[in-house]
């Protein structure tokens, strides 16, 4: 039994392999019930083109109509290559009494019972007109693949399950099966492998597949196809013959065959067994090749040279001048290597077993391209430019490959962002169709200017060059804005149309007097954050939406369009009676209003919600000077606070409470210890932006925020203790120095480390880093007295919290 059960693994993962025979058998057939993407369409159309069926007289494959025990003869036959044979025993007396010697059947049927393959129903009968149940079709086709003395009718079942036989269709055993059913399980069964019995009973795999009974075979490297290589003659395919020894194909000289049946795109640079008729031509292949590495591009440039050798600086794989298909170009990796970059797509291949890669595809490589638009017109038949920028065709009409998103010019819409690519003397255009229309929610800008926009919860990049034909100039792309983006490869945005948006209402205190004129639309305001800032107004939206004088100490909430610009702007006035002290209930979310404080737990009731805005008001000589946003929740539960101004709706809703109180001051005791991995600027408009601090604290990895305006001196790769304030944002960075850098030894027994005589204590939930991957590691990864490490202590404990190493 565990020899059956090695036998059936195998030849599981033989049919796994050989399933990729069925692939290169496109769907189309000429039956008209088939339809294309039907479930039994591609299995129809393999039957079809083996000549395994030709349908019924009336142009119908015929998917629902039910399989008789005489149409099931007839492909049993002819899935084993007995057609001629069946031809053959039309003259042999009648195998059964119930089938007449002129019965449509009579050769399919004779031979089938000469060879075993059934044997009938019993009394000498045959039942041809009977309906095949799906049991019986099982039984049938595992007769077929040589399987013997199967219990009925669970051990057909079993059996047919465990090679694979029933993948894609799902039948109780005793249902009728129909002929698109069928056919499913007929392009399953050719894939698999035909067994035989040893002397003892036990399964012994053949190594071939039933489809290998339709002709001859040979194993075969796929060099190139007339696709790729236009020097290959149309209906050919460029191979060489690969014989095996000892584990490494050795290749003969290149020929070419007829490709027949099967499209070898799908195997070029694959070593294949290949199936071929009496006449010699494919019928089926089948890919040998296993070793085989695919990845994508994000390295640049994506391949370095040094002499003959290549490397791919992904992974650091290096390759002589190997064989490539580029974006359907056949040709060798010295000269493309430079068109290789961010997002292109490799698949390399070792066929001959041994050590390294020999052969390289490669799509959607557009490194160095010569042109690249935003296309504003369709492309229509007859046209001989995309926006009279790039040719459609070569100098003798010829057109050139399109490759990406559509395969030809004509499908090319306005919109498309398409590159001219040269990729050894040859043309392609290379076409990208995406957009993406949301909210820019952070821009963020590195050392080296490139913008990174996060729109719709996902990164794009800014291109950085000169405008592009088609394009847009993207410095107005902000923090906030709004629009729909066309994007290039890998994510970047070359082109932005804005649109309206509803703005989000914020709050600031006005700091000067101002009055607006045409010439002086300008306001400075102080912002909740502790920033500041000077914003234009909409001077044509004044008075209707926006005043025409603020004064210094007003608290005002405006919005600001996608120029960056105040369209609205109100000063926010008291609407709530008796206001001057306010009674706070967090557990029922209500605020209670009275002019003193003894008065307040009984004062005037006010409800707080989700959108309620909460600030502490900073007084100077009398005028506000700023406003810190409060949470609700942080404000002590039945504590009482002097309020500057509170405003509600007519069912006292409150929408703004500013209070009055010194002690809501933010809270700077909080100061964490964090090492920092990386530093950004992130713009929160046209004008303002703030820092950001990527940190690991105690080995967990956050984001801390910096107020606009505020300036940190802060460098990736130290240890700094953060000041915040109530919000959370830091407010200052102090640079903490180590209390030790060197190498080190540890003490078990006192759980301390030695450093340079000196004991530490440490921290039982002290965290430590490797600063060239900026992750937390065990303090195993540290090596006495060979790792240099830098130690961080508690001021409080003085025992280690943090070791950099």
């Amino acid at each position: 039994m565990k020899n059956l059960k090695k036998l059936i693994a195998v030849v599981l993962t033989f049919a796994l392999v050989f399933s990729a025979m069925a692939v290169g058998f496109a769907a189309t057939t000429p039956f008209t019930d088939v339809k294309d993407d039907a479930p039994y369409a591609s299995a129809v159309a393999r039957l079809y083109a083996l000549n395994i069926t030709n349908g019924n007289t009336d142009g119908t494959y015929g998917v629902d109509q039910p399989v008789t025990r005489a149409m099931m003869t007839v492909f049993i036959n002819r899935l084993s290559g007995y057609r001629d044979l069946a031809e053959m025993a039309k003259n042999d007396p009648p195998a059964f009494k119930d089938v007449p010697k002129n019965y449509w059947a009579i050769g399919d049927i004779n031979l089938a019972a000469k060879l075993g393959l059934t044997h009938g129903v019993g009394n000498g009968m045959f039942d041809p007109e009977g309906k095949v149940t799906y049991a019986q079709a099982l039984g049938f086709l595992l007769n077929a693949l040589g399987y013997k003395n199967l219990s009925w009718p669970y051990g057909v079942v079993a059996q047919a399950q465990e090679i694979g036989l029933t993948s894609g269709v799902s039948l109780g055993y005793n249902d009728v099966i129909n002929r698109g059913n069928l056919a499913i399980l007929m392009n399953n069964a050719l894939d698999l492998n035909l067994v035989t019995y040893d002397t003892n009973g036990n399964v012994v795999d053949t190594g071939k597949a039933l489809i290998s009974k339709l002709g001859s075979s040979a194993n075969y490297l796929v060099v190139a196809t007339n696709n790729v290589d236009s020097t290959v003659p149309a209906g050919y395919v460029a191979v060489k013959p690969a014989n095996l020894n000892y584990g490494v194909y050795n290749f003969g000289a290149q020929q070419y065959i007829s490709s027949g049946l099967v499209d070898f795109n799908k195997y070029l640079g694959e070593v294949v067994t290949v199936i071929s008729d009496k006449s010699g031509n494919p019928i089926a292949a089948t890919p040998l090749t296993t070793d085989i590495k695919t990845f994508t591009v994000t390295a640049d440039p994506g391949v370095t040279v040094s002499g003959a050798t290549y490397t791919f600086g992904d992974n650091s794989i290096s390759v002589g001048n190997i064989p490539v298909v580029i974006d359907g170009i056949k040709t060798t990796l010295s000269a493309v290597y430079q068109n290789i970059d961010p997002g292109s797509k490799v698949t390399l291949i070792n066929n001959d077993n041994a050590t390294g890669y020999d052969y390289a595809i490669i799509t959607d490589a557009t490194g160095n391209w010569d042109q690249m638009i935003v296309v504003q017109n369709d492309v229509k038949a007859g046209d001989s430019y995309i926006d009279n920028r790039i040719a459609i065709n070569d100098s003798n009409g010829n057109p050139y490959p399109v490759q990406g998103a559509v395969t030809k010019a004509t499908d090319i819409k306005a919109g498309d962002v398409v590159y001219q690519v040269k990729i050894a003397g040859n043309t392609i255009l290379y076409v990208v169709r995406q957009t993406v229309t949301g909210t820019v929610t952070q821009l963020t800008q590195a050392t080296d200017g490139t913008k990174t926009v996060t729109i719709n919860g996902t990164n794009y990049t800014l291109y950085k060059g000169t405008t592009i034909p088609g394009g847009s100039d993207l410095s107005s792309v902000t923090a906030g804005s709004s629009g729909t983006a066309i994007v290039a490869k890998n994510n970047t945005i070359v082109k932005w149309t804005a649109t309206s948006t509803t703005a989000t209402t914020k709050y600031a205190v006005v700091k000067y007097n101002t009055s607006f004129t045409w010439n002086n639309p300008i306001v400075s305001l102080a912002l909740p954050d502790g920033s500041s800032t000077v914003l234009n107004v909409v001077y044509d939206n004044i008075p209707s939406s926006i005043p025409a004088s603020v004064k210094a100490g007003d608290i005002v909430n405006y919005t600001v369009n996608s120029n960056g610009l105040i369209d609205t702007m109100s000063v926010v006035t008291n609407t709530v009676a008796n206001d001057a002290y306010a009674y706070v209930d967090t557990t029922n979310n209500i605020i209670k209003f009275a002019n003193d404080s003894a008065s307040a737990t009984n004062g005037a009731i006010y409800y707080v919600n989700s959108s309620t805005v909460f600030f502490n008001a900073t007084i100077s000589n009398g005028q506000v000077t700023g406003i810190t946003p409060v949470k609700f929740t942080d404000v002590a539960n039945g504590s009482t606070h002097n309020v500057l101004l509170a405003t509600a709706t007519g069912v006292r809703q409150l929408s703004v409470v500013v209070f009055n109180d010194p002690n809501l001051t933010a809270n700077t005791s909080v100061q964490p210890m964090v090492y920092v991995t990386s530093v950004s600027t992130v713009y929160t408009s046209s004008t303002t932006s703030y820092t950001s601090l990527s940190v690991l604290e105690n080995g967990v990895a956050k984001t801390y925020n910096a107020p606009a305006g505020t300036t940190l001196n802060v460098t990736a790769g130290n240890v700094y203790t953060l000041t915040l304030n109530a919000s959370g944002n830091v407010t200052a960075a102090t640079l903490v120095g180590p209390a030790y850098s060197g190498t080190v030894s540890f003490d078990y027994a006192n759980n301390a480390i030695v450093a340079n005589g000196t004991s530490y204590l440490l921290d039982p939930n002290v965290v430590v880093i490797d600063s060239a991957t900026n992750t937390q590691v065990g303090l195993s990864s540290i090596v006495a007295g060979s790792t240099t490490v830098k130690l961080y202590t508690n001021s409080t404990t003085g025992k280690v919290v943090l070791i950099v190493k």
